[in-house]
């Protein structure tokens, strides 16, 4: 009896552990969120996707309750994005600016900017071990996906200040797939110079959104869905594409997207291919072919090309 009595106490004692330790987790991945939101800084960073290397400069500053972000792609010539509050600028060389609303710049790491409570349904926070990264005390949080089908993130977190450092996006067989790596980082008191006078610009405002396409009328079917993902209620469909479409579905689980798009054959080959952390997935059917692009194994791509009913 005294046994059982101990061995009930012991895990009572490790659940009670293991715990305290998802929620610190989850407090520092608070802190991360919270950096990228409240301070003002200047920072450079490079993307490591497939054989892909990118570099950006992203600067982040509030001044009362307005918020502006500007990220500039070093790569790419003539490109300039800015976000202020609720509305996003794109500032091509030549072309008109294309403005859209958002809260947040797509070209940087989503998990940095959604909802923290649908993440924590998708993921459990474990703390890893410290180290020193760019001259800065590195704290390493795993987010370790609770469907073992489901990519994970290895985020190194600046102790002091809670900015994050590194990004990786990790394979089911915790390989990484992409990685966002912070070169320079530098938070001030004070709002840079350049983003005051971004914030006194007159800039354009957003347009109307303009209605989707719509497609023909079929009984063509998703008759499944990857865990935690839903379908998002009438996606907005491009019209450019609405005479090669058949049918399209757009679904969420809140931090990812994944889209499937259902063509007249073309008689292709099927073929999967990876880029980074993202899955590009053609079957090639009699009637129809049908592409999945996202975030997801391609495993979960080829059951949602085969779901198509």
């Amino acid at each position: 009896m005294n046994k059982v009595v101990s061995l009930c106490c012991t895990l009572m004692l490790l659940c009670s552990s293991l715990l305290q330790a998802n929620e610190a987790g989850w407090a520092l991945f608070d802190r991360v969120q919270l950096s990228v939101k409240q301070y003002n800084f200047d920072s450079s960073f490079v993307v490591f996707k497939g054989g892909q290397v990118e570099t950006f400069r992203w600067q982040h500053g509030r001044q009362g309750d307005k918020e502006i972000e500007h990220l500039v792609p070093l790569d790419a010539e003539g490109v300039d994005i800015l976000r202020r509050d609720g509305v996003v600028y794109y500032f091509l060389t030549d072309r008109p600016a294309l403005v859209t609303t958002s809260d947040s710049i797509k070209e940087l790491p989503a998990i940095l900017f959604r909802d923290k409570e649908q993440i924590r349904n998708l993921y459990t926070a474990v703390l890893g071990s410290s180290s020193v990264m760019s001259g800065h005390k590195a704290q390493l949080l795993r987010l370790s996906a609770n469907d073992p089908a489901r990519h994970s993130y290895w985020l190194w977190v600046e102790a002091e200040s809670g900015f994050p450092l590194r990004i990786d996006v990790m394979s089911e067989q915790q390989a990484p797939l992409e990685r966002w790596l912070v070169t320079h980082m530098q938070i001030s008191p004070e709002l840079p110079e350049n983003l005051q006078r971004l914030l006194e610009t007159e800039l354009p405002e957003p347009a109307a959104r303009s209605p989707g396409a719509m497609l023909p009328a079929n009984k063509l079917q998703l008759t499944w869905l990857p865990e935690g993902y839903q379908l998002v209620t009438e996606p907005h469909i491009v019209p450019q594409l609405q005479q090669s479409l058949l049918n399209y579905w757009l679904l969420t689980d809140g931090l990812h997207q994944v889209s499937v798009f259902v063509q007249p054959s073309q008689r292709m080959p099927t073929q999967a291919y990876r880029d980074g952390a993202t899955t590009i997935y053609m079957l090639s059917a009699p009637q129809h072919d049908i592409t999945v692009i996202g975030p997801v194994s391609i495993d979960i791509a080829e059951r949602l090309a085969a779901a198509v009913r």
